[in-house]
């Protein structure tokens, strides 16, 4: 059966661009880690044709464009690594991209979920000098493992030693996942069974060997071929993408990527198979994990030290570099995990997914962030004001009892089932909940739980909080849809704190605080006409994903919510007239004005807002808005987080609704 997936009917994202308004480090912010936007392709080029180990990032097609980046090296670090420069926007250039030299010149290789071939970008300039021509369009046939495969990532590489580099192509195969064909916003769908086991099967990927009859600017491919590793066809756990390398040996070495947050590992045989697959292990001999999911590799000596090393780009946007510290008993190289690659002239990213939130933790009267993020983090930017502007510092992960906080769904806790283990979509609001006269942090994420994360009271910064404590409900902890931001709000400015999430069900719910963690008297909100809220028609996990903001957004001295939308809401719940789905088709910020009482707050039909006249929409996953006086003018303006990673700051006056 094939399974079709939301994603599939997703619009490519082309603008609006809002760069332009994204929050900026500090100037004394001189190294951060390198952005590559959501699900990042990393590969290592000499771009300048000097022998520099210049950065290419791309990125997924739906949410931004597939656009692809570049860092150059403009120094070396004492370690050895590249210092990296600005980034540079390569144009005309898209999807998942990596780079195959042609003598003194390389070509481009773009692979894409979205299409089902493969482009070359032939490089008609000169070394040093790179410009592509229009793309040459591959549309392959193979034998094909399952068919309905997606292409993942593709790279030419001389794999026969024939000295011509054949196509090598990642899968992506999803039919086998899906319990019965449903999938995680279908009518009918069930993950998990009673005792929490996947009612699935496995995510699969698989590599594919195109033989090259043409060249490498114009290929001439044969039928592919499963690249077989000891006597079957090489798979990992869905989204394959490979690197090649030789690790210190005369033997080939293939490392493939997956979805989870592992690498596969295999040599090539003097016959020229492989070897069955190993994971990639650590100094320790144990498996070296990474920190989040859908991992696309390169091989380059990073540090210049003479062993081949792997970069390796993630979900988050992150590139983790991963050192080869020597060949083990086994004959397969060992690593350590380095952390993430920094570059100067940093541009800010809260992983992908960021939800901020604000408060003046430092009491200098401009507003800090605490941004959550799909990892499951918790970061926190202080703030600073610099010539009339202001900016943020170098991120900081928040710890609660000392443990940096990460949320992670396990391999139960996601409703799109176990691939999502890595995830955790944790979404933070910040009050003085246990009434310490300190702002404390609520968050709810990937499960659908409702944490607590009580502020010590400690004059440090960052902030210091206790362990995680649940909210409860009926004796329970509280489990509404997952993604959603929740929010505080004291209704009748009495003390009385309420506080207002999705439910199970998504329908916009208001529970009393009874103690710091007991939640009692739930009612539903109401639309103006008296209907519940609802932000969408669809079931299980479409239900979720909105972040919800509280303020006096008019000066009213009413309470309206301000919400973030993701591409597939439909606000009023109408497929055929309801936004972003019936009008951007792109997440959305929008605003409903209380138009009822403190003790029966009611909402009118939301409106959209505009950013300088055009109506926002911002991709496909999610936009995150927090109402704030950022810059101490005496009015609300909007924060937002973008999917891509960045921050904006909307301005008030640029605003319209």
């Amino acid at each position: 059966m094939s399974v079709k997936r939301w994603e599939d009917d997703a619009t490519v994202w082309h603008g609006p661009d809002y760069g332009s308004e994204a929050l900026q480090y500090h100037p004394d912010v001189k190294s951060a880690a390198v952005a590559g936007r959501i699900i990042t392709c990393v590969e290592v080029v000499d771009w300048s044709g000097t022998g520099t180990r210049d950065l290419l990032l791309s990125a997924w097609d739906p949410c931004y464009d597939g656009r692809v980046f570049l860092r150059r090296q403009i120094g070396t670090n004492e370690d050895g690594s590249p210092i990296l420069g600005k980034e540079e926007l390569v144009e005309g250039v898209r999807g998942y991209v990596t780079a195959v030299r042609d003598g003194d010149v390389f070509h481009l290789v773009s692979a894409s979920r979205m299409r089902k071939q493969i482009y070359i970008f032939p490089n008609v300039g000169s070394k040093g000098d790179p410009e592509f021509a229009d793309p040459v369009r591959l549309d392959l046939d193979a034998d094909w493992v399952k068919g309905n495969e997606y292409f993942h990532m593709a790279r030419f590489h001389d794999i026969d030693g024939d000295g011509v580099p054949e196509l090598i192509v990642g899968s992506d195969y999803w039919d086998d996942y899906w319990p019965n064909g449903l999938e995680w916003n279908d009518e009918g769908y069930r993950g998990y069974d009673d005792a929490g086991r996947w009612l699935g099967g496995p995510l699969r990927g698989f590599l594919y060997v195109f033989k090259n009859k043409g060249t490498l600017a114009s290929p001439s491919l044969e039928r592919g071929k499963a690249l077989v590793s000891g006597e079957t066809p090489l798979e990992v756990y869905g989204q394959l993408a490979p690197a090649f390398g030789r690790f210190g040996s005369d033997s080939q070495t293939v490392i493939a990527g997956e979805f989870w947050n592992i690498l596969h590992i295999a040599r090539q045989h003097e016959d020229g198979t492989f070897a069955p697959t190993s994971l990639i292990a650590a100094v320790n001999d144990e498996v070296l994990e990474l920190d989040q999911c859908i991992h696309l590799p390169c091989v380059v000596d990073w540090d210049g030290d003479g062993l081949e090393d792997i970069l390796v780009g993630a979900e988050d946007g992150y590139v983790t570099f991963l050192k080869n510290v020597g060949i083990s008993e086994d004959g397969l190289p060992r690593f350590e995990k380095r952390g993430r690659v920094e570059t100067t002239k940093p541009l800010i990213h809260a992983g992908v997914l960021p939800s901020p939130a604000a408060h003046d933790f430092s009491g200098d009267g401009h507003f800090d962030l605490v941004v959550g993020n799909s990892t499951g983090e918790l970061l926190f930017y202080a703030s600073r004001e610099e010539n009339g502007m202001i900016y943020l510092d170098k991120e900081v992960m928040l710890e609660a009892d000392g443990k940096p906080v990460r949320l992670a769904a396990g391999l139960t806790g996601s409703i799109q089932g176990p691939s999502e283990k890595m995830f955790g979509y944790s979404c933070p609001t910040l009050a003085n909940w246990t009434g310490s006269g300190h702002m404390d942090i609520l968050v709810s994420d990937v499960t659908g739980r409702h944490r607590l994360f009580r502020n010590t009271g400690e004059k440090t910064i960052p902030p210091r909080f206790g362990a995680e404590e649940f909210l409860t409900y009926k004796g329970k902890p509280l489990k509404t849809v997952w993604r959603v931001r929740p929010a505080v709000v004291d209704w009748e400015k009495n003390g009385q704190l309420h506080y207002v999430a999705l439910d199970e069900d998504g329908v916009l719910s208001d529970w009393k605080k009874a103690s710091d963690t007991e939640l009692v008297e739930k009612h539903f909100l109401r639309w103006e006409n008296g209907d519940e809220m609802r932000f969408t028609v669809d079931v299980g996990g479409g239900r979720g994903r909105v972040k919800l903001c509280f303020c006096d957004w008019e000066g009213t001295g009413r309470t309206d919510l301000i919400f973030g939308t993701h591409a597939r809401a439909c606000v009023p719940p109408d497929p055929q007239t309801g936004a972003p789905r019936n009008t951007t088709k792109q997440a959305g910020l929008f605003l409903s004005r209380n138009v009822g009482t403190p003790e029966e707050p009611r909402f009118a039909l939301p409106i959209p807002f505009k950013f300088r006249d055009e109506t926002i929409a911002m991709a496909m996953h999610v936009a995150s808005p927090e109402a704030v006086d950022w810059a101490g003018r005496g009015a609300l303006d909007l924060v937002v987080g973008v999917e891509d990673g960045s921050i904006v700051w909307l301005k008030r006056e640029e605003l319209s609704w």
